[in-house]
């Protein structure tokens, strides 16, 4: 099992040590198929079983994980089937957010996407180019556009799904697909600006469907079933 930090940012101990497992699985730091272990764990990050316990029970319940009885805990697979099911799912909530925030939109919020766009921007266009500030500035664009629609069970439901799809994203050959995602970025930023609603719902639902093409078509990782 690959080396995780210590804990000793703030939080409760459970809390972190989801952080920290949940960051190394949608890193792929913790590669698909990964045995992982209680013993492990306790032994790299100096906590008791108790806070693993609840940690692994949350990556469980976002599939981030699997629990094979009479095997052991492993990080779930990559399969072609679940980029079907997430994008299929995030289209439909996404579809909705959109809409909601089209209509909701104030001008701080305007200018709080234009934010990260520019930063999205700068992150492969800029000096310091880093293809994982990119997916996190892709990941903050889209949780924005959710948290506009003050719709707080779809904004939670939202984040779990990009937690998954952002696995395959750091699975993909990213620096090829990432002009494209900001340019399909800017394209839903002028429809939330200029509420129109209905385009703003077919912007994204094509965005979606570009993403599930560019990540099938781009995948580099060898183990996907």
């Amino acid at each position: 099992m690959r080396q995780l930090p210590q804990i000793k940012s703030k939080g409760t101990l459970a809390e972190r040590t989801y952080d920290i497992l949940k960051n190394a699985i949608v890193e792929l730091e913790l590669k698909p198929g990964e045995l992982i272990t209680e013993e492990d764990i306790s032994e790299q990050l100096g906590v008791s079983r108790t806070p693993i316990r609840s940690a692994l029970n949350r990556l469980l319940h976002e599939e981030l994980i699997e629990m094979i009885p009479g095997k052991g805990t492993f990080v779930a697979q990559l399969t072609k089937k679940q980029i079907d099911d997430l994008l299929s799912i995030r289209e439909l909530l996404e579809s909705l957010s959109i809409q909601l925030a089209a209509t909701l939109r104030t001008q701080e919020d305007l200018e709080k996407i234009e934010y990260i766009l520019y930063k999205q921007e700068q992150s492969f266009t800029g000096q310091f180019k880093s293809q994982q500030d990119f997916l996190t500035f892709d990941s903050e664009f889209h949780c924005l556009i959710a948290e506009i629609s003050q719709n707080k069970y779809l904004e939670k439901q939202l984040l779990q799904i990009l937690n998954n799809c952002r696995r395959y994203l750091n699975a993909t050959t990213i620096d090829i697909i990432m002009p494209d995602v900001l340019k399909e970025h800017k394209e839903l930023y002028e429809q939330i600006k200029n509420q129109d609603v209905e385009k703003a719902k077919l912007y994204m639902q094509k965005h979606i469907d570009n993403i599930r093409t560019r990540m099938i078509e781009n995948l580099n990782y060898d183990d996907i079933k």
